[in-house]
């Protein structure tokens, strides 16, 4: 931090720092969609301060939209203010992916996203209905509370506890518990997810915006562009997941056209054509040499799953460096059956290739003369200063944080009855499995119970014994109401990361059980991998595919009369497919826009899903629609990502 950032940090605590939030505290821009301030979920970025740079609340919307009088539900949201003091007036409002997934939880990852639209304008998210930490609305906590003690909570034991959702009996179980709680699931899909895009904005005091979505964002992006489209300046859909393609029949095309992808580029390269031709046709041999056990590696068969690894899991593996240029004489080693330096070189780093470090530097300055070298060294020192300064600055936020917890939201008792707690309860679960199970389980049911010094000095009885137990329970006296909220919302927030692991599968087939499964089935699934251009992709994706479609037996199938209909549009929208997008084929970028009349489309090389991730340029395209919705956009930044191939020296030496 800097110290203009620390003294505007030191002017909220005295609160002297004024209220760029004051219609958000008051209860925000639209009474019948009401909103509550909450402390927003940590870690943060060090360099944002809650009230100033950045304010996380609540927003109630219908349950159903079609009666916006009727049941409300939370939404968490999170708003990170632009630092213009001359913002424009329509934020961008970012979709989050999944279906299911947390956008609030990602804070300090969208911040660093999202940084160069911030200089003009807010960035909006919110956590979905059922999804991330506005999934409350449809959880099943006594399923949750029976379950507690497999779901990785482990706040009080190092115990391995992983595992619930595994049960096949859970869902079920969930179902039946939120249909007798009178929650109407089915209205916990896109359609609705439209309908709140609306009336958020709205409550926040936004008459106009731009959307951005990625991933299941896109296909949110489009359905609101077709059921809601009120107050949409642009779009841009980054990932694209249309919602009329057969999403789960076509599990499989997305690593087919990655692999496609590779095979293109390498052939457009006049060096790495050369050097490795007709790379295609060499692929589906090496997989089939690979099925018939005929590849070995370090003296162990090389199935095919291995050989789609690199390319499945680069497009995951944010913030480190593209193994593209190393497939083709990867694929080429395993089918030559000779010296192995690449595959011994990805395999040995798991596929993951780091980022840069000192290293790196040194090799790459190794021919400068001395005197640049020291100077180069001094840099990557500095380099190294500075990382180290990044993150001494998140961990004292981070404990101010905490410290501004203790003493303003939680209170004093409500911090020492946590810690203390913690201690007896580590000290009494012993080795014990079942005891520990059984504690996690009774401290995840309290949040469903109302905050009372009965139950929770019932749970301290139960869970510990003598001198602990007494000071625990002297604690409780001495709670004043406010602080038992305090430490009932402790509960909350520690729960949150048990709720997380458990719910995460439940949220997203959700909305893929009611909602795409209508059109797909295990046979279209089959049917489609079978007719793809390399082989036994279904290795791969089979496993995928019998989870989806046994798991969704459950549901309630929801038809949508027009799920399957492209949207016809005329708002500027920008669609960006990756090319090693391995979660969405990027060309569904392409799908999307067939009746959008005012789209651009490009594709992105070296990205994965979501391109801006990846690529700089990518986001500077985004910024630049954004603030100018009918500029045409060049092909600069496609043209100006270059792959330079790895050569090996067995490669070199053939020539």
């Amino acid at each position: 931090m800097n110290y203009e950032q620390i003294l505007a940090l030191i002017a909220v605590l005295n609160g002297n720092a004024g209220d760029d939030f004051a219609t958000l505290k008051s209860g925000g821009a639209d009474p019948k969609a009401p909103i509550a301030q909450t402390l927003c979920p940590r870690p943060l970025p060090a360099n944002e301060i809650e009230g100033k740079t950045l304010f996380c609340g609540t927003v109630q919307v219908p349950e159903d939209n079609a009666q916006p009088d009727g049941k409300k539900i939370p939404l968490k949201f999170a708003i990170l203010k632009s630092g213009s003091q001359y913002s424009e007036p329509d934020p961008l409002v970012y979709l989050q992916g999944g279906p299911g997934g947390s956008a609030i939880d990602q804070i300090p990852l969208l911040a660093r996203t999202f940084d160069a639209f911030r200089k003009n304008r807010d960035v909006v998210f919110w956590d979905q209905r059922s999804a991330g930490l506005s999934g409350l609305s449809v959880n099943c906590f006594d399923a949750l509370a029976v379950n507690a003690a497999k779901i990785a909570l482990k706040k009080f034991t190092t115990t391995d506890i992983s595992g619930a959702d595994k049960d096949s009996n859970t869902i079920s179980d969930c179902l039946r518990e939120v249909e007798a709680a009178g929650i109407d699931i089915a209205k916990y899909n896109t359609f609705e997810n439209a309908k709140d895009v609306r009336t958020i904005t709205r409550a926040l005091g936004y008459e106009t915006y731009n959307l951005y979505g990625i991933s299941y964002g896109t296909k949110l992006a489009l359905e609101t562009m077709r059921v809601a489209p009120e107050g949409i300046r642009s779009v841009v859909i980054d990932g694209v997941a249309p919602p009329w393609v057969h999403l789960y029949d076509t599990l499989a095309l997305k690593i087919s056209e990655a692999i496609e992808h590779v095979v293109e580029q390498c052939k457009a390269d006049a060096t790495c054509n050369k050097t490795f031709p007709d790379l295609d046709t060499v692929i589906i041999d090496t997989l089939k040499k690979a099925k018939e056990g005929k590849i070995i590696h370090q003296g162990k068969p090389v199935d095919t799953v291995t050989i789609f690894r690199p390319f499945d899991e680069r497009n995951g593996k944010y913030g480190n460096m593209s193994m593209t240029p190393y497939m083709p004489a990867f694929i080429y080693e395993l089918n030559r059956g000779k010296e192995m330096p690449t595959v011994d070189m990805l395999v040995g780093k798991d596929f993951v290739m780091p980022m840069p470090g000192d290293d790196d530097v040194s090799s790459a300055a190794s021919k400068l003369p001395k005197r640049q070298r020291d100077l180069i060294a001094t840099l990557a020192d500095n380099a190294a200063i500075a990382q180290r300064v990044d993150r001494s600055d998140l961990n004292v936020m981070e404990a101010l944080r905490d410290e501004i917890d203790a003493t303003t939201h939680y209170g004093p008792v409500a911090t020492l009855f946590d810690s203390e707690l913690e201690k007896a309860l580590i000290a009494a679960k012993g080795s014990e499995a079942s005891k520990a199970e059984k504690m996690v389980s009774d401290y995840v049911a309290l949040q469903n119970t109302k905050a009372s010094k009965e139950s929770l000095s019932a749970f301290v009885k139960v869970h510990t014994t003598g001198e602990a137990s007494s000071r625990l329970l002297a604690l409780i006296g001495s709670m004043t109401d406010a602080e038992l909220a305090g430490y009932f919302a402790i509960i909350q927030r520690d729960a949150a990361a048990s709720e997380k692991a458990f719910f995460s599968n439940l949220y997203l087939l959700n909305y893929a059980c009611q909602e795409d499964m209508p059109f797909n089935s295990y046979e279209g699934y089959q049917k489609y991998t079978a007719s793809l251009k390399y082989p036994y992709i279904g290795d791969a994706y089979d496993p995928l595919a019998k989870f989806m479609y046994g798991s969704c037996i459950p549901f309630k199938q929801q038809q949508r009369d027009n799920w399957q209909v492209p949207v016809e549009s005329d708002i500027p929208t920008l669609s960006i497919g990756g090319l090693f997008d391995s979660q969405t084929p990027a060309s569904w970028s392409k799908v999307a826009v067939e009746k959008l009349s005012n789209a651009q489309v490009f594709m992105i090389p070296e990205a994965g899903h979501g391109s801006l991730v990846y690529q700089p340029c990518v986001t500077d395209m985004g910024v630049a629609f954004i603030n100018n919705p009918q500029r045409k956009l060049s092909d600069a930044c496609p043209k100006s990502i270059t792959i330079t191939w790895h050569i090996p020296d067995w490669a070199k030496a053939a020539k």
